[in-house]
Formats: C-alpha cells, structure tokens, sequence
C-alpha cells in the first residue's frame, strides 16, 4: 500500500481531483472495510476532515459529479496539506489494523 500511496501523491499535479478522490476511497475503505464509489467516499471523508481540509475535497467531488469545472489554483496551497492530512488517516488506520493481528 505504501508503494500506491507514494505513486499517487507523484500524481497529485498531473490528476489532482482524481487523486484526492482516491485517498479519500483509501481512507473511507481502511476505516469502514466498505468499498464506495468516488463521491460516496468522498462524502464519508468530509464529514471526518477538519474543516481547514474540506475545501479541496468538497471541490474534487464537486469536478467528479459534474457540478464544477475542474480548476484548483485557488486551492493549490491547501492541496498538499490536505493529502498530507488524509495519508496521515491512512497509515494510521493501517498500523492500527496490523497491531491487532
């Protein structure tokens, strides 16, 4: 998984909706063992992010549902700090699963 993970976040300039939507399926899936579609992960994700980390999530499942046009420069600050914030989530949840093996 750490493999995925680091390919990803070398996606994150070229696919950046995609990419946020995708450890937001990451994170919704380590959590609740419930495989969702995009914009239902995404859901799940945003109502457990802090509210500094909403902004570019509620705007890749906005792009994703067609209700916006893809454009992020106004959010390129908060991108990484937002995908730093869910791998964090994610390798949280991970080794809290392995130790309970």
């Amino acid at each position: 998984m750490a493999g995925d993970i680091d390919r990803l976040r070398g996606d994150i300039d070229s696919d950046t909706g995609n990419v946020i939507l995708t450890f937001a399926r990451i994170w919704s899936t380590v959590a609740t063992d419930v495989i969702r579609s995009k914009d239902a992960a995404a859901d799940w994700a945003l109502d457990r992010l802090p509210e500094a980390h909403r902004p570019v999530l509620a705007r890749a499942r906005a792009i994703y549902v067609g209700d916006q046009a893809e454009r992020w420069d106004d959010l390129r600050d908060q991108i990484v700090p937002h995908v730093d914030y869910v791998v964090a989530e994610i390798r949280r949840l991970v080794r809290a699963k392995s130790e309970h093996l």
